[in-house]
């Protein structure tokens, strides 16, 4: 594919600096400094002018706690201080920046502080004409919901939320969201439920699974092109979340939350390309890394970006 026709694709990077709704680092929690990180200008940006013409960079650290333009002046509807609430507005910014961005014919990359910011995604390309699917990189399955998690915490439960399974009323505030049915939904990764050390309920997910067994019995491509291909059946475009943690530590180290038996980053970039290939990928989210815990995170990550950019870019030119 001729470069130059890449280079004409615009791009927007938008970044979504909160983990749980704070900006505030938690002791090994500290996400919401992973956006900051990437999208600083001698960073991810300034990689992406290589190769692309035209990008725009938004950092969406304006929505602490809920507003006037949320709650049009009653706080009973959204109280301020309430992490719910703050989540919530923070995903309806998204999806609003997210839109607009499409709507100018611009592709969205996104660097978000935790997961459950794939709500705002979602809702961000509700617009697309016909069915969408969602495609799912993680080390878990993010599929808990609240009678089902052991804590309560939210970001376990973005993909059953996304699916339907939970939080109706909270979900549909968000402007152009729209459910995805499991049998649209490609969860990848899930390596911790085969560790020695992983928790109980690391390996719950949703869709067409495809781990460590399908990649023994199918192989690495072999096992991705039987879940996309029967994907490929229902829609013909996608959302894709990559939470970073779907790498493996020996890699980078992203996250308190990672565990052996991850991608490398040439595999990544492999499955990445395998989707380019089918679908044409609405938009693309990159999700949980805490930059305090491993240094060369920016060098492992920023080549992967770039280049998951350049597979949506072609995603998108006929043919």
């Amino acid at each position: 594919m001729p470069n130059e026709s890449l280079r004409n694709i615009p791009i927007s990077l938008i970044g979504l600096p909160y983990m749980e709704g704070t900006r505030q680092p938690n002791a090994g929690y500290s996400f919401a400094l992973g956006p900051t990180v990437l999208l600083e200008a001698t960073n991810v940006p300034a990689a992406m002018r290589e190769v692309f013409d035209d990008i725009e960079v938004i950092m969406i650290d304006d929505v602490d706690e809920p507003g006037p333009r949320e709650t049009g002046g009653d706080h009973r509807l959204l109280p301020i201080g309430d992490q719910m609430s703050r989540i919530l507005v923070q995903n309806i910014r998204l999806a609003q920046v997210v839109s607009e961005a499409r709507a100018k014919g611009r592709i969205p990359i996104t660097a978000i502080g935790c997961c459950s910011a794939a709500l705002g995604m979602v809702g961000g390309v509700g617009d697309a004409e016909g069915d969408i699917g969602m495609i799912w990189f993680d080390c878990h399955g993010d599929a808990k919901t609240p009678d089902t998690s052991e804590n309560g915490f939210f970001d376990g439960m973005p993909v059953t939320t996304i699916a339907g399974k939970c939080w109706p009323r909270l979900r549909r505030k968000i402007p152009g969201f729209k459910e995805i049915p499991e049998d649209r939904i490609v969860t990848i990764g899930l390596h911790e439920q085969f560790t020695s050390g992983g928790r109980p309920g690391a390996g719950d997910a949703l869709g067409w699974q495809v781990h460590k067994l399908e990649f023994e019995k199918h192989g690495f491509e072999g096992a991705l092109a039987l879940a996309l291909d029967d994907l490929l059946k229902r829609c013909k475009k996608v959302f894709v979340h990559v939470d970073v943690d779907v790498l493996d530590p020996s890699i980078i180290n992203v996250s308190t939350h990672t565990a052996p038996g991850g991608f490398t980053s040439e595999q990544l970039v492999t499955a990445l390309d395998m989707i380019g290939k089918r679908f044409e990928i609405l938009a693309l989210a990159w999700s949980a890394y805490d930059p305090t815990i491993d240094t060369k995170g920016p060098s492992v990550l920023i080549p992967m970006v770039v280049q998951s950019a350049q597979i949506a870019a072609r995603s998108r030119l006929p043919g």
